[in-house]
């Protein structure tokens, strides 16, 4: 497959060898030029299916736009919705992806969604540092259930944070209660984005005024935008811990605290498992 920019910006897809008949997965990872790199993706998914492909599978290891995926005011779009409409318009057969922000986003789709999790890649890093004594906290009441269930299958104990509701507030909510006990015991807030970080900065602070004693950081899809990785830097986060269904390299250069976990063995499984008609529920239990 090539993919070429002409001189006039526009964008020539094609696909240099045959793909009749074939299962085809396309890994697609966010980048920070996601508005046009979307319409790439899906001139490709056309021109596979022009091509005759047998089915075609768009892997989405960060699924773009999740945290929009209901309308919170009248003159907002949700956004989710539409990158599904979008996604079944060239009729892709199936859509995997991990740790959606909200499961509702499958409802969007008229196909299978496959939504895997970075708990087993999250556990290992919890053994291989000696952590299962930490607290598991959770930066947002929203979740409590994702914690609950993590903490639940290492045998942990967790927390919940609760921020001030001021709807009038143009900047970030500040924690103002803490439910469960961490004093002298060491914290490990775990959420699913992180994008500018203030809500995790300001849990970690919180932490650290309740007694905490080491706090680390772990996240799903580290977005990272504008000054984000600053203000972790000028926290107490001892560790701030990341999958790499975003690509971390640059960050990484920037902030050495940053620790990234690969999670590609759980995709190549979940790929497997799709292609030979096998459950995905093996993939949790690992």
């Amino acid at each position: 497959m090539t993919r070429r920019k002409l001189a006039n910006t526009e964008t020539l897809v094609e696909i240099r060898e045959s793909v009749r008949g074939k299962d085809v997965y396309l890994i697609f990872s966010c980048t920070k030029d996601f508005n046009n790199s979307i319409l790439d993706l899906l001139m490709v998914v056309e021109a596979m299916k022009n091509a005759s492909v047998g089915t075609v599978t768009i892997v989405l290891p960060s699924f773009p736009y999740a945290r929009y995926d209901c309308v919170s005011r009248v003159d907002r779009c949700p956004i989710a919705r539409l990158i599904a409409d979008m996604l079944q318009s060239v009729d892709c057969d199936r859509v995997l992806t991990m740790d959606l922000h909200t499961p509702q986003v499958q409802g969007y789709f008229d196909l299978p969604v496959d939504n895997i999790t970075a708990e087993p890649a999250f556990r290992d890093w919890i053994k291989e540092n000696h952590l299962k004594k930490a607290v598991l906290v959770t930066p947002n009441p929203e979740g409590t259930k994702r914690v609950a269930q993590f903490s639940e299958s290492m045998g942990m104990q967790f927390a919940i944070v609760h921020v001030a509701d001021n709807e009038d507030s143009a900047g970030p909510h500040r924690p103002h209660s803490l439910v469960g006990n961490i004093k002298d015991r060491d914290c490990i807030i775990y959420d699913d984005i992180a994008d500018r970080c203030d809500s995790i900065v300001k849990t970690a602070e919180f932490l650290k005024l309740k007694g905490a004693k080491r706090v680390f950081c772990m996240v799903t899809h580290g977005l990272f935008t504008k000054e984000s990785l600053q203000r972790c830097a000028a926290s107490p986060i001892d560790e701030l811990v990341v999958t790499d269904t975003i690509d971390q390299q640059e960050n990484q250069e920037l902030y050495p605290k940053l620790h990234t976990v690969d999670v590609s063995h759980l995709f190549a499984e979940a790929i497997r498992r799709v292609h030979n008609n096998e459950p995905l529920l093996a993939l949790f239990k690992l």
